[in-house]
């Protein structure tokens, strides 16, 4: 998962969390500011009762047309009623006739109030607010209980338009915070594209170094990259010189044994050859110096030409032997390899394959998800199960007849495994004889 699709999900999250805690707050609080204005209307309800009550001989009576118009009509979802003080009705507003029962009211102590809400008898949900009183007359102090209700669905109404209005502004809100978040998104990850950018740069070659001017919180890592290109090149660039001041020093004495070797005829045969193995070396080792992996570098070789090229030569090399020498690579493969190793890599191989083969020769290669498996075989003897590992070893040879210094599996086993590959000996299905393959990255 990229950095910045880790911080798009957690800047969603909170954002996310962020407005919904919102949302829940405000909506809560809207509901309690509802039910507090249902509760002062009720209570203003109850006070306007208790103005328009009166005791006539020694009984309470209120007006049966109120100045309120919906108690007056049936219906209208606003109710009021009077009970004693034991539970007995004493007055109910005409709002109330056809309904299938009468407003309950709670008994409340005197200057007891309560707010509440209920469903009553048909269904309807209602708010109601109650008021314990005691009324003073001259027979005497009387005890009621007032009771107002009205319908919630007027506030529920209201309810719903502002949770709608809530959600849609809080969705604009979220999705403009999204597109700002997005765009600052961008701007502080700007810096670390063009990092990989420029280490991409380096490592095709296109530039020496990554540039100086950095933000702070990068300006550290650019750095340690610089220093460390700047030290895997001086590092590469003492290793071809050590190997190189080595094997022109070699050179020389080389020379003057070779010469000197010419007035000894009886020595000379064994003294050349050890002369020529020493050169075989020291050549070697200078060729790896020249073409040593660089890491900071990318590379994209076709394998099929190279493949062509070396047949080729190998093909007129041994023209005598009449060897069959096929290739089965497509034009479309390639390898991340230097070109320069995988022509030592090819040739090394395809050389042993016609050293040993009795006719046929073969190179294939194929894709295999990351890599590239290129197989060199022949139809030989092949290569013992037990000597298989050994061969690979600098010097070891599975047949001593031949000639040759035993370096050449070595070498190909060196080359592979810089280039993080690995090398394998099996026998051939078809031809019969040893099959050499390695596998590379494919490029």
């Amino acid at each position: 998962m990229s950095l910045r699709l880790r911080l798009l999900l957690a800047a969603a999250l909170v954002l996310v969390l962020f407005l919904s805690g919102t949302g829940a707050i405000l909506d809560r609080a809207f509901r309690t500011s509802i039910e507090d204005s249902a509760r002062e209307q009720l209570r203003l309800r109850v006070l306007a009762l208790l103005g328009t009550a009166d005791v006539v001989t020694g009984r309470l009576t209120l007006p049966v047309l109120q100045a309120e118009p919906r108690l007056n009509q049936p219906g209208s979802g606003l109710y009021a009623r009077v009970l004693d003080g034991r539970g007995q009705e004493v007055w109910a507003s005409r709002s109330l006739v056809g309904r299938s029962a009468p407003l309950a009211v709670p008994m409340l102590p005197p200057g007891g109030s309560s707010f509440d809400a209920l469903t009553d008898a048909d269904g309807a949900a209602l708010y109601r607010f109650s008021l314990g009183v005691v009324w003073e007359a001259p027979e005497g102090d009387a005890h009621h209980v007032f009771a107002v209700a009205m319908a919630q669905a007027p506030f529920m109404a209201e309810a719903q338009s502002f949770r709608r209005a809530l959600f849609t502004g809080l969705g604009g809100a979220g999705l403009g915070l999204s597109l700002v978040l997005l765009a600052v998104l961008a701007a502080a990850l700007r810096p670390l594209r063009r990092l990989a950018r420029e280490v991409e740069q380096v490592e095709r070659g296109s530039a020496e170094r990554l540039d100086d001017r950095w933000p702070a919180e990068i300006a550290g890592l650019a750095r340690n990259l610089n220093m460390l290109v700047d030290h895997e090149r001086a590092r590469q660039q003492r290793y071809r010189n050590t190997l190189d001041d080595l094997a022109h020093s070699l050179k020389t004495p080389l020379a003057i044994l070779r010469n000197a070797l010419a007035d000894a005829p009886v020595a000379a045969p064994l003294a050349h050859e050890q002369i020529e193995r020493m050169q075989t070396i020291v050549n070697h080792h200078l060729q790896r110096a020249s073409v040593t992996r660089n890491p900071l570098r990318a590379h994209r070789t076709p394998l099929a030409r190279p493949v062509q090229r070396v047949l080729a030569g190998l093909d007129r090399l041994h023209a005598e032997a009449q060897l069959e020498l096929s290739a089965d690579v497509a034009e479309t493969i390639a390898v991340a390899v230097d070109e320069r190793d995988l022509y030592e890599i090819i040739g090394n191989l395809a050389e042993n394959a016609c050293k040993y083969s009795r006719r046929s020769v073969c190179v294939r290669a194929r894709r295999e998800g990351d890599t590239v498996a290129l197989t060199v075989a022949d139809d030989g003897p092949g290569v013992p199960t037990a000597l298989r590992h050994a061969v690979i070893d600098r010097g070891a040879r599975a047949d001593t007849t031949t000639s040759g210094q035993g370096i050449g599996l070595a070498v190909v086993s060196e080359l592979v495994a810089a280039w993080d590959g690995a090398l394998a000996i099996d026998t051939d299905d078809v031809l019969g004889g040893a099959a050499i393959t390695v596998t590379l990255p494919a490029a």
